[in-house]
């Protein structure tokens, strides 16, 4: 799977990154020794309520309208059947004469907020590979609304586990770093990620002082995001 930001798979190239990069290895040293050095990475903001289906990379929304497409007759129609009344609604105002294409048209303009409440069994079994497993990475992970938290395990050096959480509340931390997901992205394109906490375009619960002694740490951690492989998902 590509490693889309935010998702499971990107964390987890993150997390063997930083495991094989010597600058952090050294900077890190004595990091989370005798204190709790796990930190929480919280994305605000993911525009998941303005962002549709249509407005997906091509290369996550391809397959799915070619097996729309592929359906024979009698198959398109047991799927429209079976549709939710609220994808019903959407349909009725999607324009065109060809059914298949206001099907699809109706389709595209589904919210990814959305997708819960209008997606149905005969739908959901056409939807596979990358665009399956993010759409359920966002019902699994999202939490009010427009959330997402990552956990990362560090200590002296290594980046123990890194993994997105289902329930925040469960896990407590002796960091956490929130910022809006565009501003992670600015991250990942080469904003210093200390700068970033010093002007409060992200908020840092936890020693500011420990944190800025560990500075050239940080500065790699933030390096090392922004050399992993990424596409982003908004």
């Amino acid at each position: 799977m590509t490693d889309w930001f935010p998702s499971r798979e990107w964390l987890e190239s993150y997390r063997t990154n930083l495991n094989e990069d010597e600058t952090y290895a050294a900077e890190s040293d004595g990091w989370g020794v005798g204190f709790d050095g796990d930190f929480r990475f919280v994305l605000t903001r993911l525009p998941l309520a303005e962002t549709t289906i249509g407005e997906l990379p091509d290369e996550l929304t391809t397959d799915l309208s070619d097996r729309i497409d592929a359906l024979a007759d009698d198959e398109f129609a047991r799927l429209r059947e079976t549709a939710t009344p609220a994808f019903e609604d959407r349909l009725e105002s999607a324009e065109g004469d060809d059914e298949r294409a206001r099907f699809r048209r109706a389709l595209d303009g589904v919210t990814l907020a959305d997708v819960p409440d209008v997606a149905w069994p005969d739908l959901e079994a056409l939807i596979r590979g990358d665009l399956d497993s993010l759409l359920e990475q966002l019902e699994t992970y999202v939490v009010d609304d427009s959330r997402v938290h990552a956990h990362l395990e560090l200590e002296d050096g290594d980046c123990r586990r890194a993994e997105l959480v289902e329930d925040p509340s469960a896990r407590d931390p002796g960091f956490e770093l929130e910022a809006p997901y565009e501003t992670w992205k600015d991250l990942l394109e080469g904003a210093d990620v200390i700068e970033s906490v010093m002007s409060n375009e992200m908020a840092l619960e936890g020693s500011v002082t420990r944190v800025l002694h560990y500075g050239d740490a940080a500065a790699a951690m933030g390096d090392v995001a922004g050399e992993t492989d990424s596409r982003y998902l908004f």
